[in-house]
């Protein structure tokens, strides 16, 4: 029985955590941008990379929060779901760390335009921050286990006590031992093997942890659930952020910092959107009589915390961005996109929380047709207008038209898939 609070019980902490989460990194993005902007924008550009290649292989995390709160019920099989996530998020890992080690330079060189001693500095960073992969990959599994148990407090916790300690090993590691870049990168990854350790010390009383046994079809129907998400996290992120990552960078690397900064603060907007999306879509796999009135509040809530978030945003967006960096200039571009931006990417709410929750009903293969058709005719018009005018207004009005046309083809989705559920009593 659906409970009214049931929502903001899985959704509040994940928003909390998300946000502390955020700010903190926002710390640890000063500490690169009181450094200099070229240091800024190369370890945004691969950062950036190696975390959208972390958010496409963590579609099989999703995947396991579907199926597994279908199974909850019945320990034994949920027991054996969960370790074959474990495996699976550890093979996965070891293979994104080789694919930077011996990819990196073709990827950082070629595409994003780097050279000399920027580009000798990126690989560095990128050899010890590509351990993420698996280290991400086994927290996702984590928190998709304590969303589907009801415990994201626990989420909130590791969270923050992890963040908190990534900023002190920046500034450590950065400024302390004066390792720079690579100080940054040793700081990020002692700070998620920490949120690792965490997690499985709060957890040491819900699970008795055996060694994980290899179950070859488990993986095989996990993969075969996640791959249409894998491939519509490709399309959105990985292909969008590389795309515009590499025509930005030829522009310049101030651009790219704008951009950098930017995408930072949406993503705090964007916190409510996810954590509503992802408690959406855990309630309704356990019980998708509950569809129908779980998306519309999912909705509702989480726009009204997008449009708060973004007030106290934009009001102090000056201040914000001076503890960031100090650099003026990076500042004056900032205030002159981001208030639009924010205004323009509204859409995205609804769109996230549509697709969450027709991939509870099993479309995401209907999702990944829809978003390839309409994001390939986006990309074309992005690369040929920007041929044109060279402007980040381009990016973010043609993105915004995406937004809407998507969110608009979802709704209409879902309100079809809805009609097998006609005959079942919405939940109270």
């Amino acid at each position: 029985m659906f409970k009214k609070d049931q929502l903001n019980q899985l959704a509040l902490p994940l928003i909390l955590s998300n946000v502390v989460s955020l700010v903190i990194s926002l710390c640890d993005q000063a500490v690169m941008g009181h450094l200099s902007i070229t240091s800024f924008a190369a370890v945004g550009i691969v950062a950036g990379f190696i975390n959208s290649v972390t958010g496409v292989l963590g579609a099989t995390s999703i995947s396991f929060n579907i199926l597994g709160a279908r199974v909850y019920q019945n320990q034994s099989l949920f027991r054996k779901y969960l370790e074959t996530q474990v495996i699976l998020s550890l093979l996965i890992g070891l293979l994104g760390f080789g694919f930077i080690t011996f990819g990196g330079k073709f990827i950082f060189q070629q595409i994003y335009q780097l050279n000399a001693q920027v580009l000798e500095e990126s690989l560095n960073y990128a050899y010890i921050f590509s351990s993420s992969i698996g280290l991400n990959l086994l927290l996702f599994t984590c928190s998709s286990y304590l969303k589907i148990i009801n415990r994201t407090k626990y989420i909130l916790i590791g969270n923050t006590v992890a963040t908190i300690s990534n900023v002190i090993l920046d500034l450590l590691f950065v400024y302390g031992l004066g390792l720079g870049m690579i100080g940054n990168a040793v700081g990020s990854v002692l700070a998620l093997i920490l949120n690792l350790i965490i997690y499985l010390v709060l957890l040491k009383c819900e699970i008795r942890w055996e060694v994980p046994l290899f179950r070859f079809s488990l993986i095989k129907e996990n993969l075969q659930y996640a791959f249409p998400m894998m491939v519509q996290e490709f399309l959105e992120n990985t292909i969008l952020i590389v795309v515009l990552g590499a025509l930005i960078s030829r522009i310049g690397l101030l651009e790219v910092s704008v951009y950098q900064l930017i995408n930072n603060l949406l993503q705090i907007s964007w916190m409510p959107m996810y954590a509503y999306a992802q408690a959406t879509l855990t309630i309704v796999s356990e019980n998708p009589k509950c569809i129908v009135p779980i998306h519309q509040q999912a909705i509702t809530r989480s726009i009204r915390l997008y449009a708060l978030i973004s007030v106290f945003l934009v009001l102090n967006q000056n201040f914000i961005i001076n503890l960031i960096t100090n650099q003026k200039l990076l500042l004056e571009y900032f205030c002159k996109y981001f208030p639009m931006v924010i205004i323009l990417f509204i859409f995205n709410n609804m769109l996230t929380i549509y697709q969450y929750t027709l991939q509870t009903l099993g479309e995401q293969k209907g999702i990944l047709k829809t978003t390839l058709l309409i994001y390939s005719i986006g990309y074309l018009l992005i690369y040929l207008f920007a041929q044109l005018y060279k402007s980040l207004w381009i990016v973010y009005v043609i993105l915004a038209m995406i937004y809407f046309i998507l969110s608009r083809i979802m709704k209409l989705k879902l309100k079809i898939n809805l009609d097998k559920y006609l005959q079942i009593p919405p939940c109270l």
